[in-house]
């Protein structure tokens, strides 16, 4: 368990500029999984592939602080510049995982509840409250208790409320010898039996190491989300593969890029991605309406 009691999720996605890229990108996505496997502080990870043109990481970190290592690694970074020449797109997604779960993902559940920031001033602590007054970015950062956390900072408050109104549901089965397939057939039909779904913004399926298979979908509420979570498709999925087979409702985080012109941050009104207004007063972001 992370030391502040709070996993980290990332999801990555990688378009090709065309398809004669895919053999040099199979052999960068090698070299990731290499680096992946040999980190001690990674919970959970896979290695997708959902086309010819479309890679997809999905790592689970015991903390920030691990992830941001891991990415700012000298055999990590050399991979990521070679990515950019030959892709055509780019979308990360910050995630935590949330308290809706069915099954494990390999044995470990990783439903946890969502964070929360306690507000007001340092209690009992006069002295510290009248020192901040002075260090208004500080103080800004701060918790009841006179803490700076990570969930205090205005800026992570800020990030999460611009995504605030998304959500991703991951799906993970795994199907051994001769019907190692049947698992990604299933997931694509799953998928397919989301289309019309107005809450639906974006699903693809892959595979992973052999007999691994994942879906992964993005929703504009938490409606849709959960309503999936309790779909009859998605139980006769899980009930086919009862001891391996794994769901997980993701909160956002923070966005990166963009999936096929899908940005999050900046479609909560197309796509009725609404920051709902207890988050926006957490983040001390205006009013829906006012200007920003």
């Amino acid at each position: 368990m992370p030391e502040d009691g709070q996993l980290f999720a990332v999801t990555t996605r990688s378009r090709l500029k065309g398809p004669w890229f895919f053999p040099a990108m199979m052999l960068a996505t090698r070299r990731v999984r290499r680096q992946l496997q040999d980190s001690p502080d990674v919970v959970r990870w896979a290695s997708v592939i959902a086309a010819p043109t479309e890679f997809w990481t999905i790592t689970v970190w015991r903390s920030r602080h691990d992830m941001h290592e891991f990415a700012q690694s000298g055999a990590h970074d050399e991979i990521m510049w070679r990515f950019s020449k030959w892709l055509e797109s780019f979308w990360l997604m910050r995630w935590r995982p949330g308290p809706l779960e069915a099954g494990a993902w390999d044995g470990l559940s990783l439903a946890q509840p969502e964070p929360t920031r306690v507000r007001g001033k340092a209690a009992g602590r006069p002295q510290l409250q009248e020192a901040l007054e002075y260090l208004p970015q500080l103080k800004a950062s701060t918790d009841a208790w006179g803490r700076a956390t990570y969930e205090a900072s205005p800026a992570v408050r800020r990030q999460r409320a611009e995504v605030a109104g998304a959500r991703a549901v991951v799906v993970f089965v795994h199907s051994d010898g001769i019907r190692r397939r049947t698992g990604l057939r299933a997931l694509r039909r799953l998928r397919a039996s989301l289309d019309g779904d107005d809450q639906l913004l974006r699903a693809v399926a892959g595979f992973g190491r052999s007999g691994d298979a994942y879906l992964l979908t993005v929703w504009a509420g938490a409606a849709g989300a959960r309503g999936f979570l309790d779909s009859s498709p998605l139980a006769e999925v899980l009930a086919r593969w009862p001891e391996s087979s794994w769901t997980n409702e993701w909160l956002p985080e923070n966005e990166f890029g963009h999936w096929d012109g899908l940005r999050l941050r900046r479609t909560r009104n197309k796509h009725g991605l609404r920051v709902p207004a207890a988050a926006r007063a957490a983040a001390d972001l205006p009013t829906e309406g006012d200007s920003t």
